[in-house]
This record gives C-alpha cells, sequence and structure tokens, in this order.
C-alpha cells in the first residue's frame, strides 16, 4: 500500500525545475505502473514545487493526479481541499475559458464528498457538474457524471437505476478521447454493468456484460505499447472475481472456485490490485464453508487475517469474521465462534449505521429537485432578461421622440449660435494675446530677479567673508582670551559661514535658472561622484560616519555641466551627513539602468515626516528640519538639484521612512539629446 500524508514531499530534485508537467506525468505514470508509487509521487511534487508559475492546465495535471492518491489513500479532507484550491485557481480564470475543468473538479470533489459521508453536498457538485455539461453540449463530460451517479446508486443497492446510469456514461465514454484513461474506465463501466445485473440475479445478462469486458480488455492490449502488462492483467482478474458470484448464485462452484483462484493468483502480487484479491479470497473462503473444505478454509482464513494488517478493507474485515466464526461453530469450537460472532455484529451494525444516511438518501429525486429549481431560476431570469428589454426599448422610444423634438425645436437656433461662438473665438483670441503679453513681461522680470539676487548675494558676501576673517584672525590670536570671549567668536565665524553658503546657494539659484549658462561635456561620472565623495570625506569624520561607494564596473561617460552636476550630488551627500546620525554609514552606488546612470545616495538617518515629502523641492521651503547635531538648513538645496537635473533632462526622486532613513535617486540620460 502507498503511505503518502501529502503531495508536497521532499525537495530535493532542483534538476526537474524545467520539465513541463506533461513530461512529468508520463514519467511519474511509468514510476507508478512500475510498483514506485511513492518515488512517483514525490517526482510529481518536485516538479511542480520548482515550476514556478503554471498555466492553469499544467494545475489540473497536478491536481487529478494527487487527487487520485488522496483518494486511494481514504484522505477525502485533503481531497476536498485540493479541489477547492484548483477551482480558486480557475475563478482567477474565468469560467467560460475552462468549462471541461470546472466539471472536472466539481465530479472529484463531489466523489470527495461521498466518500466522506457529506451527501448533500456531493449532490450539490454532481448536479453543478450536470448543468455545465448540458450548457455546453459535451456528451463527453457526461461520462463522469453518470459514472459517479450509478456508483451511489450501487452503493444505495439500487442495481437497476445504476445499470442504467453506467450504460449511459459507456455510451458517452465513445465521444472522448481514446487515451488510456477513457479505456480503463470503459472496462470498468462494462464490469460495473455485469455487477449489477449479478445483484438483480440477471444471469444472461451479468455474464453477457462481463464477457463483453474481458474481451474490450484483450483487444485493446496493443493499442497501450507503453503501459505495463500488469494494468490488463489487474483488470481481467477484477471481471473474474466479479463473474464468479454468478455462479456462486448458480452453485456452479468448481466453475467460481476456477475463477476466483485464478484472479487471487494475479491480483496478490506486489503493486497489482491487492485490495481486490482479498475480496475474492474471501469469496473463496465462503465456498470452502459451503463446501465444508474446513482444511481449505483454515489456511485461507489465516492468509486474509495476515493480509488485513497491511491492507485494511472494512468489508472483507466483516466477512472475515463471519466466515470464521461458522468455521469455529463447524469445528466445535463455540468460544472461538462467539467471539467472531460478536465482532462480525459489531462491525456489521457500525458499517449499516455509517451507510444509514446513504441509504436513505434519495439522491434521483435531489438531483430532480434541483433541476426544477434551476429551471425556475431560469425562467425567473429570462423573464427579467424580457422585463429589461421591453424598458430599453421604451426608453429609446422615448429619447428618439425627445431627440426629434429637440432637434426640430433648435434649429433654428444653429444661425445665432455660430455667430455666439464666432464671437467668443474673437475674445479667446483677443485674450491669447493679452496672455503673451504677460508672459514676456513675466520673463523680463524673472531675469531682472536674478540679476537682483545675485547682486545681492554678492553685496551680503563681502562685509560678511570680512568678518569671517577677522574671526578667525581673532580665534588664531586665542592665547590671552578667555574661553567665554572664544565661544562667542567660534559663534560669529560659524553664522558667517553659514550666511556664505546660503549666498552662494542663492547665486546657485540664479545660475541655474538664467539660460544659456548649459556648457556640457562628455563627463566620467564615476570619477565625479568619487572625487565629490572624497572632499566631503573629512565632514562625514566629524560625526564619525562613513561613506561607501559602489561604482560602476565600466567607464560610464555621461554629457552633463560638470560643475552643477557635481554640486547636485554634493548637496544630497552634504544633506546625507548632516540628516544622518553618528557612527553611521552612508552608501552611494552608480548604476546603469536602460540608457541612463543612476545615482542614489542612502543613509540611515531621521527620514522625512509625511507631511513634507511634497514640499521638498520647493525653493525656500517651510518644510525645513534641523540636522542630527543641531545643523540648521537652508532650503534651497534640494531646489537647485531639481532645476540642475531637469536642464539635463534627467530625474531626481527619493524614497523615505521616518525614522529608519531617506534614499535620494539622481538619473541622469547618457546619450546626447537635442535640448
Amino acid at each position: 500500500m502507498l503511505t503518502l500524508a501529502s503531495c508536497h514531499l521532499k525537495d530535493d530534485h532542483a534538476a526537474t525545475a524545467n520539465i513541463s508537467m506533461d513530461s512529468a506525468v508520463i514519467r511519474a505514470d511509468r514510476m507508478h505502473d512500475s510498483g514506485n508509487k511513492v518515488a512517483a509521487a514525490e517526482y510529481i511534487s518536485n516538479v511542480h514545487a520548482h515550476a514556478g508559475k503554471l498555466s492553469v492546465a499544467d494545475e489540473m495535471k497536478y491536481v487529478t493526479y494527487c487527487n487520485i492518491l488522496y483518494m486511494d489513500l481514504g484522505y477525502y479532507e485533503k481531497s476536498i481541499d485540493l479541489a477547492d484550491s484548483m477551482l480558486g485557481i480557475l475563478e482567477r480564470n474565468g469560467l467560460n475559458k475552462n468549462p471541461k475543468m470546472y466539471m472536472e473538479i466539481y465530479n472529484l470533489k463531489a466523489d470527495a464528498l461521498m466518500a466522506k459521508g457529506l451527501y448533500s453536498e456531493a449532490y450539490d457538485y454532481y448536479y453543478k457538474a450536470k448543468v455545465l455539461a448540458q450548457t455546453n453540449a459535451d456528451s463527453c463530460s457526461f461520462t463522469i457524471y453518470n459514472h459517479s451517479l450509478g456508483i451511489v446508486l450501487y452503493r444505495q443497492q439500487k442495481y437497476l437505476e445504476a445499470a442504467q446510469y453506467f450504460k449511459q456514461s459507456f455510451n458517452q465514454a465513445l465521444y472522448c478521447n481514446p487515451d488510456f484513461s477513457n479505456f480503463y474506465l470503459k472496462q470498468e463501466l462494462l464490469d460495473d454493468i455485469g455487477l449489477c445485473y449479478g445483484k438483480l440475479n440477471m444471469t444472461d445478462s451479468a455474464v453477457l456484460y462481463y464477457s463483453k469486458a474481458l474481451k474490450f480488455i484483450r483487444e485493446n492490449i496493443d493499442k497501450f505499447p507503453g503501459k505495463p502488462a500488469k494494468a490488463f492483467e489487474s483488470a481481467e482478474a477484477v471481471v473474474w472475481g466479479n463473474m464468479a458470484d454468478v455462479y456462486i448464485a448458480a452453485g456452479r462452484y468448481d466453475s467460481a472456485k476456477t475463477l476466483l483462484s485464478n484472479s487471487i493468483k494475479v491480483n496478490l502480487q506486489k503493486d497489482y490490485t491487492n485490495s481486490d484479491a482479498e475480496l475474492s479470497q474471501i469469496k473463496l473462503a465462503n465456498i470452502y464453508l459451503e463446501t465444508k473444505q474446513l482444511p481449505e478454509l483454515k489456511i485461507l482464513l489465516e492468509d486474509i487475517r495476515a493480509e488485513l494488517d497491511t491492507i485494511p478493507s472494512r468489508v472483507v474485515e466483516i466477512k472475515w469474521n463471519w466466515v470464521a466464526s461458522k468455521y469455529y461453530e463447524q469445528r466445535g469450537d463455540s468460544v472461538k465462534a462467539y467471539k467472531h460472532l460478536v465482532d462480525y455484529i459489531n462491525k456489521n451494525d457500525s458499517f449499516i449505521e455509517r451507510n444509514k444516511a446513504l441509504m436513505s438518501s434519495d439522491i434521483e429525486g435531489r438531483l430532480k429537485n434541483q433541476e426544477r429549481q434551476y429551471q425556475i431560476f431560469s425562467l425567473q431570469k429570462n423573464k427579467k432578461q424580457d422585463e429589461m428589454w421591453l424598458v430599453i426599448a421604451l426608453v429609446i422610444i422615448v429619447m428618439a421622440v425627445i431627440i426629434i423634438f429637440l432637434v426640430l425645436r433648435y434649429s433654428s437656433r444653429v444661425s445665432k449660435d455660430m455667430r455666439s461662438l464666432t464671437a467668443l473665438n474673437e475674445k479667446v483670441n483677443e485674450k491669447q494675446q493679452q496672455l503673451e503679453i504677460a508672459l514676456k513681461e513675466v520673463e523680463f522680470r524673472d531675469k531682472d530677479k536674478s540679476r537682483i539676487l545675485r547682486s545681492v548675494a554678492h553685496d551680503v558676501m563681502s562685509p560678511i567673508s570680512a568678518i569671517s576673517a577677522l574671526t578667525d584672525i581673532l580665534i588664531g590670536d586665542s592665547a590671552d582670551r578667555p574661553e567665554e570671549e572664544l565661544e562667542m567668536l567660534r559663534l560669529i565665524n560659524e553664522a558667517c559661514n553659514n550666511s556664505l553658503n546660503l549666498s552662494k546657494d542663492i547665486l546657485e539659484a540664479a545660475e541655474t535658472i538664467a539660460p544659456g549658462n548649459m556648457h556640457k561635456e562628455m563627463t566620467d561620472v564615476n570619477k565625479l561622484v568619487i572625487s565629490c565623495v572624497e572632499l566631503l570625506n573629512a565632514r562625514a569624520h566629524v560625526k564619525q560616519q562613513n561613506i561607501t561607494v559602489v561604482s560602476y564596473d565600466e567607464n560610464i561617460q555621461a554629457f552633463i555641466h560638470k560643475d552643477k552636476i557635481w554640486r547636485v550630488f554634493n548637496n544630497l551627500i552634504v544633506n546625507a551627513i548632516k540628516f544622518s546620525y553618528e557612527n553611521t554609514t552612508i552608501a552611494v552606488k552608480i548604476s546603469k539602468v536602460a540608457d541612463n546612470v543612476v545615482v542614489s545616495i542612502n543613509d540611515t538617518g531621521m527620514g522625512i515626516p509625511e507631511k513634507n515629502k511634497h514640499h521638498i523641492f520647493d525653493m525656500f521651503t517651510e518644510s525645513k528640519m534641523y540636522g542630527t547635531c543641531g545643523e540648521k538648513p537652508h532650503g534651497i538645496g534640494l531646489a537647485i538639484s531639481l532645476q540642475v537635473v531637469r536642464a539635463h533632462d534627467g530625474e531626481i526622486w527619493f524614497e523615505s521612512v521616518e525614522g529608519r532613513g531617506t534614499t535620494f535617486y539622481v538619473s541622469l540620460p547618457l546619450k546626447v539629446t537635442n535640448s
């Protein structure tokens, strides 16, 4: 027996990553046929695990393969979960794309629900499969549906009705793809029909269909050369075991024993249908009991008992206790006879109780009721559609009448409206001329503003530079000065330096805004960034910070204004130093993305608050923040950087999480543009 708890087993076959699901299923099927069932399951599981995103068809093949394993092992809950998983995949891809897959999954889930004893839910899914088959006029899809219903009716001992469903299923299977699965289903259906007629004591009909099944198996052996002989031998052995029931009922024990012995000999082999061999053995045991062949019966009972420990079967267990009780009764051992009789009664009562719900359920009535409900729903839906179309028709008629009325009413106003439109157009042209004049005036004032900014910045820098020089002298000549006086001089010097930096920023902004100053040349971006970092290392060391640079592994040239782009990188790295904490690392990386060079500056500092993110590039923004050591902000460095980058047809952006740090990105085109 296969002892597998899940189709997701070992993950140690990386070589399966590039194998198609079709090839994997074929290979796993060969492994399964050769008796390596666990290996087959592990193999298909590894292929699925390494396959990445599969198509819907490949997912369906995988789910179907694992579902067979789950049903064989009695893992009905896992089978239901697997079906639900596949339904989710199909729903995400649309019902109309995969109606056959939906029907197959509905039937698989219904079978699992039925096996678990959830009959009402199972009937619902059987009916869903039937509706889809009817909608798509697919005779082949009815095969599985009718086969499943036939099995349910057979278990309910409604043998005549079951036989009719099996016959319908066989006729519909003729329209399906004649592969091995279709062959195996058809021989099974012929055998099932024989079983039904045997239960009805219709001996001739039963023998006829058993014979048809055997003939059908023999005729198809050569059509599937890739399949091992045991697949056909095992199928024949199952039919022999079932055919023996007919001869047992007729009292022809010798013929029955021959069929059962042949069946047992075949299916008791390793990797054959061992569970069917047990059923044939218990039938043979009954013959030995009837013919009072007690020595042979004793040996057979012992063999069956040993097999039940490894191949458990509730039905065989019950029948074995009955035969054992009768055997010991004939041997005069009343104690053992009584013990086995009690076991038989308890297990049989439990089995009957378990199947009570199934026996009392009316699957055909339930399905007919669902059919009526579906028809009522369809009629109501059609009625609503008819009402909707009627309303739409009325609305269209009313709208047509209104349109005709409006056309007739307003046709006389067309010429008047045209005159009004002409007058409005003239006013628009007049306003456009006024806007052009205003725009030229704005451009003039903008130039004037730039000139004033440069003049003011120069005028401010001269006295501040003088003050800064004097404070440097005074600080240098500090031998006899008190510490309090020196501290005040340092504060004056720092204020002067800040004012000078602000003046330089203002000059930079004015020059960036002014036209005609973009003197670009081919520049090595790696060297430009590294030179900027080298100059700022001393500033970073004051806060015990480390600046790392990951340069591009090739010479990367961009057509840029070298000084202005250097200023952009300088501004961003200075900001990173300013807003990072002590003993942290600032990471600068140069990379190539398509036809652009991208420079990123990452810090793990304060981060930018959400409320400031939309104004961070504004000139003289109020979204200013002090550095981690109280460094004062100016508020125009990023605005200047934005103008410079845009003048190069580039982009500048950032990603930031408050409290975790910020990464600024500068992207510049590598090719020379017309601009």
